[in-house]
This record gives C-alpha cells, sequence and structure tokens, in this order.
C-alpha cells in the first residue's frame, strides 16, 4: 500500500473528523472550523491535533505526531513522544533549529517573544460561564530551549497569556501553568489565565515561543486550585457520525440494513478494518474472501445498495449472491484519495425479490493498479430499500465532519398520557436487556415512572430456529431480571408488574387492553413498540374501538414492524391509531462497548447494574452481531418521549452522553 495510506488511518482511527477529499498533509488541520468545543461547569479540555487552522505559518509550522504519521521537517534531532500522549497524537513546531542554548538564536525564526507573531494555532470554544480560566498545557520538553508557548484570545494576547513556561518534568509528557518572568525564569503559577468577558463561542489561540515545543493538550478552567493528572479530563465534546454506512442506512425510514457486523469473519479471509468499519482482505494473506449471512426482514421485493469503498490501489471485484445465484458484481473505480466512500463507489441493484431465510453472500477480490499495491476489497454492508427508493439512497452524500455534542442534560417535556413499553429480548437479538434496563431507569430519572402503565417483554410469541429452546427459556429469565431488579434498585415502579408476554399471554393482552380502554384526549395512551407488533393488535382487537384514536405506537425500526407473526404493520395502524416513527435509534445508541465505561465504572451499584445488562447481552452466545457492542437503542424511544415526542419536539436522535447526563444527575440527587 502506498506510504500515504498510513497517514489516513491515523487520521480515521484517531481522529475521526476528516473532510472527505482534503488533501493529507501532517500540517493541515484534520478538523474545520465548524467544530465546536464545549464549556461545561467551568472547564474545558482540547486535544492539541483538533485544531482548526494554523495561521502566521511562513517560517515555521506546527506538525501532527502519532504512530504511523511522523513527518520530519529540517533539523528535528529527538524521537517522537506518541506513545503516552493524550489520543496518541499530538503537535510539534518544525523545523527545530535551536536545540540547545548554544544553538544561535534568531528572533523571527526559530524564537518568538512576541506573542501571536509566528506559528499560531486556532481552536473554538463555546464558553458557558464567563470569568477567568487558568490555562494548563500538557508539553514535552527535552531541554531548554523547547520549552516556552503563549496563549491567545480572539486575536488579542493579554499579559496573561504571554511566556508559559516550563523547567520541571524534562523527557516526559508535563502538565504546567506558569508565567516566566524576569525575577522567575521557571515560571509563576496561577499567572497563565484568560479572561472570559461574555459567553459565546470564542477563538483561543496558541503561538510559538520556542521551536521544537511538543504540545499534546491544553485545559481551561475556572479553579486556581485545579491540577490535572495524568492524561487529563477526556474531550467529550465531539459525538462524530464516523459510518457512512450508517448514514445510508438512515437516509430511509423504511431502510433494512445488514452492516459488516451481521456478516461472520472467521475463516472467510475478511478481516475488520478501521476500527470495523469495514471489512477487508489482506492481500498478503489472501486474495479473495466470501461471506454469507441470512435476509432476516420481510419477504418481499426491495432495491438492493451494496456499500463499498473506492481505493487509489487498485480496483476491487464484489460479486453479492442470493442462495448461491448471482445477482451482480461491481468494481468501484479508483479513487484520487487513499480511500473514498459516496455514490460512486455504491451498486444499485433494483425489484430484488426475498425470502426471509434467504442466504446473502458477498465475494471481494482484491484488485491492483500497477500489481506491486493491492487494493483491499472494503465494504461496509448492504441497504434494503422499499422499490423505486435505491436510486436516492445510493446518492446518500457522505458527511465525515465531526458534530457538536449536546453535552447539556436533555430536558423533560414529556406530552400528556401515560405510556406503555412492549418488549422482546427473547427472540435472537438480546439488545432489550439493555434496552429495558435504560428505559426503566431514564423514566425513574425523569421523574415519570408513576405514568408507566405497561411494561411487557418476550413478545416474540414464535421461536424461529436460530435460537434453541433452552437459550430462549435463559432470555425469558434475563429479562424478567433486567426488569424487576432495575425497577427495585432504581425504585418507583411498587405498583407495577412486569409481565412475560409469552408465557403470560392473557394476563399480559388483559394489562395492555385495560391501559388502552382507560385512554382519554386529555390522557391518551404512548404504546413503545420495542418487539413484535403481535401483542399489540391482540390489545387492540380487544380493547374498545372508540378508544383508539387516543392511542399512538412508537417505533424506531422496520425491522419489528415487519417480524409480526399474526399481525402485520399495516393491521396494526388499520385499527386507527397513530403511528409516531422516529428516526434508527441505532445509529447513535448501539455503540462500541468503550462508551459506556463511564457506567462500568461507577461507584453507585444502581449504574453499575444497568451497564451490566448491556454487557450481558454482549456476551450473549445465539448472536455474534453484539459483540464489542453496547446496545440500547429501543430506550431511545423513552428519550424521544420523555423530552416531548411528537407534541412537544422530542430528541429524536438520542445518544449515549443525553442517557449518561440524565442517570447521573439522578444519582448525584438521589
Amino acid at each position: 500500500m502506498k506510504k500515504i495510506t498510513s497517514l489516513f488511518l491515523f487520521v480515521m482511527l484517531v481522529t475521526p473528523s476528516l473532510i472527505n477529499g482534503q488533501s493529507l498533509k501532517l500540517n493541515n488541520p484534520i478538523v474545520d472550523d465548524k467544530v465546536i468545543f464545549l464549556e461545561n461547569d467551568g472547564r474545558a479540555a482540547v486535544e492539541a491535533e483538533y485544531f482548526n487552522k494554523q495561521s502566521h505559518s511562513e517560517i515555521r509550522q506546527w506538525y501532527i505526531t502519532a504512530k504511523e504519521a511522523i513527518t520530519k521537517v529540517g533539523r528535528d534531532e529527538d524521537t517522537p513522544h506518541h506513545k503516552d500522549a493524550s489520543n496518541s497524537t499530538y503537535v510539534e513546531i518544525l523545523p527545530d533549529t535551536r536545540v540547545t542554548h548554544s544553538d544561535k538564536l534568531v528572533q523571527g525564526e526559530n524564537f518568538s517573544n512576541a506573542p501571536g507573531k509566528m506559528c499560531v494555532l486556532h481552536y473554538k470554544v463555546r464558553f458557558n460561564n464567563p470569568g477567568r480560566y487558568y490555562v494548563w498545557v500538557r508539553a514535552y520538553s527535552t531541554g531548554s530551549e523547547d520549552n516556552g508557548i503563549h496563549v491567545g484570545l480572539n486575536g488579542e494576547w493579554p499579559e496573561h497569556g504571554q511566556r508559559m513556561q516550563w523547567c520541571d518534568g524534562k523527557k516526559q509528557w508535563t502538565w504546567a501553568s506558569k508565567q516566566r518572568t524576569k525575577e522567575e525564569h521557571c515560571g509563576v503559577p496561577k499567572e497563565i489565565y484568560l479572561d472570559i468577558e461574555k459567553a459565546g463561542i470564542h477563538d483561543i489561540q496558541f503561538s510559538m515561543r520556542e521551536d521544537g515545543f511538543e504540545f499534546d493538550k491544553f485545559i481551561l478552567t475556572k479553579d486556581s486550585t485545579y491540577i490535572p493528572k495524568d492524561e487529563g479530563p477526556k474531550v467529550t465534546t465531539l459525538w462524530p457520525l464516523r459510518s457512512y454506512f450508517k448514514q445510508v442506512g438512515a437516509s430511509h425510514i423504511a431502510n433494512k440494513t445488514l452492516p459488516i457486523d451481521d456478516f461472520p469473519i472467521k475463516d472467510t479471509g475478511f478481516y475488520k478494518h478501521a476500527g470495523g468499519k469495514w471489512l477487508g482482505v489482506n492481500p498478503n494473506k489472501h486474495k479473495k474472501a466470501e461471506s454469507t449471512t441470512p435476509f432476516t426482514f420481510k419477504s418481499g421485493t426491495y432495491d438492493l445498495v451494496f456499500v463499498a469503498v473506492g481505493e487509489n490501489d487498485g480496483q476491487s471485484e464484489f460479486k453479492i449472491l442470493i442462495n448461491n445465484k448471482l445477482l451482480g458484481t461491481h468494481s468501484p473505480p479508483l479513487s484520487k484519495d487513499v480511500f473514498e466512500e459516496g455514490e460512486n463507489n455504491n451498486a444499485l441493484w433494483e425489484n430484488v425479490k426475498l425470502k426471509r431465510g434467504d442466504q446473502i453472500t458477498v465475494t471481494a477480490k482484491v484488485g491492483s493498479a500497477d500489481g506491486k499495491e493491492w487494493a483491499r476489497g472494503r465494504w461496509s454492508g448492504i441497504v434494503f430499500t422499499p422499490v423505486g427508493k435505491g436510486k436516492d439512497i445510493i446518492r446518500t452524500p457522505y458527511n465525515g465532519s465531526i458534530k457538536l455534542a449536546q453535552n447539556a442534560t436533555p430536558i423533560i417535556n414529556a406530552p400528556k398520557g401515560r405510556i406503555a413499553v412492549v418488549a422482546d429480548g427473547n427472540s435472537p437479538d438480546p439488545d432489550d436487556l439493555g434496552g429495558t434496563a435504560v428505559s426503566i431507569a431514564l423514566l425513574r430519572a425523569a421523574g415519570l415512572e408513576d405514568r408507566l402503565v405497561h411494561y411487557s417483554h418476550s413478545c416474540d410469541l414464535v421461536r424461529v430456529k436460530r435460537i434453541s429452546e433452552q437459550a430462549e427459556k435463559e432470555r425469558h429469565a434475563l429479562m424478567q431480571s433486567a426488569c424487576d431488579v432495575t425497577a427495585r434498585r432504581w425504585g418507583g415502579f411498587d405498583g407495577l408488574t412486569f409481565l412475560d408476554a409469552k408465557w403470560h399471554k392473557d394476563e399480559t393482552v388483559k394489562d395492555l387492553t385495560k391501559a388502552i380502554n382507560n385512554s382519554t384526549a386529555e390522557d391518551p395512551l404512548w404504546i413503545i413498540e420495542a418487539g413484535e407488533p403481535d401483542i399489540i393488535g391482540y390489545a387492540l382487537a380487544a380493547s374498545k374501538k372508540n378508544k383508539h384514536k387516543f392511542v399512538k405506537v412508537i417505533t424506531h425500526h422496520p425491522a419489528n414492524d415487519d417480524a409480526g407473526d399474526f399481525y402485520t404493520w399495516q393491521q396494526i395502524l388499520d385499527f386507527g391509531v397513530e403511528e409516531v416513527r422516529i428516526p434508527d435509534q441505532n445509529i447513535k445508541l448501539k455503540v462500541n462497548l468503550s462508551q459506556w465505561d463511564w457506567a462500568k465504572n461507577h461507584a453507585d451499584p444502581r449504574i453499575q447494574w444497568v451497564w451490566l445488562q448491556g454487557k450481558i447481552a454482549e456476551v450473549d452466545d445465539v448472536v455474534k452481531f453484539q459483540k464489542g457492542k453496547w446496545d440500547c437503542s429501543d430506550a431511545g424511544m423513552i428519550l424521544y418521549w420523555i423530552t416531548g415526542a411528537n407534541v412537544n419536539d422530542g430528541l429524536e436522535q438520542g445518544t449515549v452522553a443525553d442517557v449518561q447526563n440524565l442517570l447521573l444527575k439522578y444519582i448525584n440527587k438521589n
């Protein structure tokens, strides 16, 4: 693979904010000026490599360094120090021509005591709380001539932002917040600060004092006694939409998706690439690969969109087969960049007839443009969309920019009425374990536990062959535990019985029917469809018809709608209920396990219990697509309802940060 590839991988894996098509140079910004970091509770933390631009960089520039992204620009005698850097990445001013005191000092070239004149980095930070912010910087200094920097604000360079100095902590990453003075060359503590007079977005800037300066991270804090430790607080203000495939999958509400996580890779020749973003083929081991998975959605006719990756090393060839019969062949064009995602690399087959259980096979054959460097047959999944929609779906634009996090705790503004939840969890997908625990905890945290009038689980009334009878019994027990134990530990649900829909079907239908019959215009019933729709159908059929107009059913994924064994989704709507459909919550609530470390490591057992439910689902031995994932996607419908639903503009696309903020706010108060 060409030399630039390692850099691209670094950008994608370490800083997933690369704007598609951007030239790849280590002195270029890897975020744009739309990326804004947030101050919360008097503190903001920013990785140094997340600058949005450089200015006054004609003579010296900042360069990014990481494991596979190291640039030599002129003189630079010290070895890279990315290993212990935060995010394993840092920036350095190069070239470094003044390494020791004996090297000639050249004002305006390798030294600048005038702030803002040379080699300036820019960061946008939004402050909610004006005031004085003390500036801490994590730096690596090897001598006496690489240990100074200036900090400024909105193009101004106040006296107390000048001459940050490091003397202690040589040859290691060291936090400091000291100002060099004539009397104290090693710096005076608490004298480096910026005064933020107004709330809003401000441009935080750092400029060169000495070349060779290595810059890892900075913190702005109102607490004058605060001292950072280790790598300091995490930068939690960015929520990147990393996956183009997820963008394609979410482009139409009726799309059904088979991501690469649903395809087995053991002994297939494929491996997970770019942190699990794509499947690829290692040409040093294989030239071909093949993987098969079943079509699990409703039988019918679809447009099929295959989402592949263009590469500049060669054109790989893909074949899509259904039940071993060739549907078609696709070769993405050679890309200008190392990798490229978007319309030109996707393939479309229209009017494809599929039955549930059909075997979908993807084969990849690597290609080479010159016989020396090889493409790796990268792809990210298949989207099944309604007939006639494929031409629009295939043109889904790539948006790889970092999105601003919604770090503030969501506002509770639930609509009037009561809520009922019908979940599965006994089907092959164990995600309802985490979804149930989070849903119950969210209702309690929102103070709306008394409005939950029905909760049933295990609503998959006909067991499918993919899960054994014994495994299904285990799921029933786990789901009952997720309900009962979460409710007991969080409290507030003493008057509610959590029902097993399959094992106690009559009681479950009767209970939901009662809730429907109690509905009025002033007290409607909101039903969360977190599983197959059959129980909802049975209850609607048994209830009073004049009550149906006061029933609203919230759904987020067509997989549940189409999975009923006794009722179709259209039959549910034919009862006269209101359909409330929101985007697929898997996009931001089915995440890597590490995004829930805050719960895993929390001291409160209520939070630990919630984390445990998602972890149990992750180690499930029936399905493989849950590996490495913590999934509470169905709880996204609860987030939507407690924040307003379609009456008060509820949160349509919830995130783990929203869940975290709501639960921890409650825990801190209780």
